[in-house]
């Protein structure tokens, strides 16, 4: 296995899933690697937000909206049924649905994944809602053939406000692995649903993910 498997995670809706996990397979795909989205969100909201973007008037045929392959697949054997549509070094990207309500799900795609990244605003209330997902990779742990890495993206950020670093430390503090990049909070991330990617803004995903290679090369042999 060249590649890398991430699910994005986290306890409840609204905590930035969808948006990082677009972003992410769009840099990875851009660096001229072959990347598979899975939506496993019974909402479909990566489906739809791709769905969208190809009716977009601005694109020229045969421009593709979204230039890799995305799957719904929102069931409790995603750990079984990925690596039945996943080429050998393809990078996997999961939108997980939440996990206060589609349990099941969630828990097959930290199963799966060899990397879980936690989408966490610097906000005391969504630090503590970091805790369930934290146990349930803990649980899923037991019985995976090799523990899975796990790190909180820290996203929403407002530019130059201590609660960014200050998040960053209380996170560490409660003993999670933080990725050095932390995502703005900027327009161009929150209206981009429904739309083709723009290249502003596609630099800090590109660190992001370059923060995720570096977590397990030499594993893999993926491209930033």
């Amino acid at each position: 296995m060249t590649g890398l498997s991430l699910a994005l995670a986290n306890l409840k809706p609204g905590t930035g899933k969808t948006t990082s996990a677009v972003w992410l397979a769009h840099v990875f795909a851009q660096a001229g690697n072959r990347v598979l989205l899975v939506d496993a969100d019974p909402a479909g909201s990566a489906l739809e937000w791709s769905d969208l973007a190809a009716m977009d008037p601005h694109l020229a045929a045969p421009e593709a909206a979204f230039p890799f392959r995305i799957v719904a697949l929102p069931s409790r054997e995603l750990h079984r049924r990925v690596p039945e549509i996943a080429q050998a070094d393809d990078v996997v990207i999961i939108d997980a649905p939440q996990l206060e309500d589609h349990a099941g799900i969630a828990r097959s795609a930290l199963r799966y994944a060899d990397e879980i990244l936690i989408p966490c605003a610097p906000s005391p209330i969504e630090i503590n809602r970091t805790t369930p997902v934290r146990d349930e990779i803990a649980e899923i742990s037991s019985i995976r053939e090799q523990p899975a890495r796990s790190a909180v993206l820290l996203n929403r950020c407002i530019a130059r406000a201590h609660s960014t670093g200050d998040a960053r430390e209380a996170l560490e503090d409660l003993g999670y692995d933080v990725l050095d990049t932390a995502v703005p909070r900027r327009e161009v991330y929150a209206q981009s649903f429904g739309m083709p990617i723009k290249q502003t803004g596609v630099d800090i995903w590109r660190q992001v993910a370059r923060d995720l290679i570096s977590r397990c090369a030499p594993l893999c042999s993926i491209r930033s």
